[in-house]
């Protein structure tokens, strides 16, 4: 196909590279989409005769409803979904077929399936994304997110506070990546449908109209800029390299957390595994998994961004290897966050001894602070104060205000109790700080966030919807997992 003007096919190891069908499969929903956006502006312009774009339309609605059942196989000598799409056309109902493609180039195609694509793939990751946040929140206002753990700083205890305040700050982050998905999907609101090859077309195209049928605001305003940018594609990779790598720090704190010499996290059975030699492991493998899809993620970004970094504007063939970079990452994060949010709900989160018992010295060095006593003379007495205590492994719990008050005579007839490990958190009630009431605060910020995000989310969904169904397009075509597509 399209080697009219050569004298012969393409090397047959040329073709091996030059077809994309493999990850094309992602497309054929919002190709047909677009296919039919395209079929119906050509026959309100009268660029195409009304019989001729209702025998194009019932062609390729019936394509739709064989690829929704799966039995629309992509034929990889065809190169990619687009001509196979117009061959499988053509053979359904003749000559008609050929006149799907009227001022319209693969260029400005593939576009406008790329950003087609996007937003439904970002539509999907924000609510993966979503259940992880609820899990985190849900954990976070369980009983056992009051448990006091000591809070790390460089791997060493360093104040504690109650585990509630680490779900909750893993959840902002979250809900973070979730608003960074919805603002680049809410950036891919330009069609590029109508541009061409490059330069737009002399037919009398109505480009709005076909961006109003899906769901654009308006016609890209540059031709040029429409079929080589690639912006909105690098972005998600971004926003999805950033979200990874957020899944794997908590993955990390969690494996640590499961340490036998730390214990202060328990897997539940379905997120662990066992050794193939010893039987008493617990290995927590799946955090280890979502740990380590993060470098991939980092590399796919450096790839996308490599791959665009020398290019001329205007369409380039390099710009095909960016599909699979993208593909591959929604693909990816989207098992991911499938895996993250009930691992992080189903997890147990335990309160073992502190690790040190001297990690309240701040409590005491602000007392004195309080007394009158300038900050650094308070920080150092109070290291050595703990440098001669806390050697001895003795509990500095309970020790008598009588004690403190000899070591420090500025707290005399102050009251100053060394706080319990249990009870240390709530004396941090600085807003953001440790105590629950803030932490209350936080869950309800990050839940109301979490909210609004997905109410606007719901609505996009709602509004996508109801334009294909206009062309009576199966939903099933435009449902995006983080399943490999079958390959034909």
């Amino acid at each position: 196909m399209l080697r009219g003007r050569f004298s012969g096919p393409l090397d047959p190891a040329a073709e091996r590279l030059s077809e994309s069908t493999s990850e094309d499969r992602a497309l054929l929903g919002v190709d047909l989409w677009g296919s039919m956006a395209h079929a119906r502006m050509l026959g309100s312009t009268g660029i195409l005769p009304a019989a001729s774009v209702r025998r194009i339309l019932a062609g390729l609605r019936r394509i739709a409803k064989e690829a929704a059942a799966g039995r629309f196989p992509l034929v990889a000598e065809l190169e990619d979904v687009h001509l196979n799409v117009e061959r499988a056309l053509t053979d359904r109902i003749g000559r008609d077929g050929g006149r799907l493609h009227t001022g319209r180039s693969r260029n400005d195609q593939v576009a406008t399936d790329l950003a087609l694509f996007e937003r439904e793939a970002l539509l999907a990751l924000e609510d993966r994304l979503d259940r992880v946040v609820a899990s985190l929140i849900r954990a976070a206002r369980r009983p056992s997110g009051h448990r006091t753990v000591d809070g790390w700083t460089h791997l060493q205890p360093a104040q504690r506070l109650y585990w509630g305040s680490l779900l909750g700050a893993h959840a902002m982050r979250f809900e973070r990546d979730v608003e960074r998905l919805a603002a680049v999907r809410s950036s891919i609101q330009f069609s590029p449908l109508g541009s061409g090859a490059l330069a737009g077309s002399s037919l009398p195209l109505d480009r709005r109209r076909t961006a109003r049928l899906l769901g654009f605001d308006r016609p890209h305003p540059s031709s040029v800029a429409a079929v080589s940018d690639r912006d909105a594609a690098i972005e998600t990779v971004f926003a999805l390299a950033l979200a990874q790598t957020h899944a794997s720090q908590l993955a990390e704190e969690l494996v640590i957390g499961s340490m036998a010499e730390v214990g202060r996290v328990r897997f539940s059975d379905p997120f662990v595994t066992t050794s193939s030699l010893m039987p008493h492991k617990r290995n927590p493998d799946l955090a280890e998994l979502v740990r380590a899809e993060s470098a991939a993620a980092l590399g796919r970004l450096t790839a996308h961004l490599a791959l665009v970094r020398s290019l001329p504007i205007g369409y380039q063939r390099d710009l095909q290897a960016g599909k699979p970079i993208l593909i591959e990452s929604v693909r990816r994060a989207m098992l991911t966050f499938e895996v993250l949010a009930p691992m992080v709900l189903g997890a147990e989160y335990l309160g073992p001894p502190p690790a040190d018992r001297t990690t309240a010295s701040v409590e005491l060095a602000d007392a004195l602070v309080v007394a009158g006593v300038p900050f650094r003379e308070a920080h150092a007495r109070v290291a050595r104060f703990v440098q001669k205590v806390g050697p001895t492994g003795a509990s500095l719990d309970g020790i008598p205000p009588s004690r403190f008050e000899a070591e420090f005579p500025e707290l005399r007839g102050r009251g100053f109790r060394w706080p319990r490990a249990d009870d240390e958190p709530d004396r941090r009630t600085v807003e953001g700080g440790s105590s629950r009431t803030e932490l209350r605060r936080l869950l309800t910020e990050v839940g109301d966030r979490r909210r609004r995000a997905r109410a606007r989310a719901d609505r996009e969904r709602r509004r996508l919807r109801r334009l294909r169904q206009r062309f009576g397009l199966p939903e099933r075509l435009f449902q995006v997992s983080g399943r490999a597509e079958a390959r034909a």
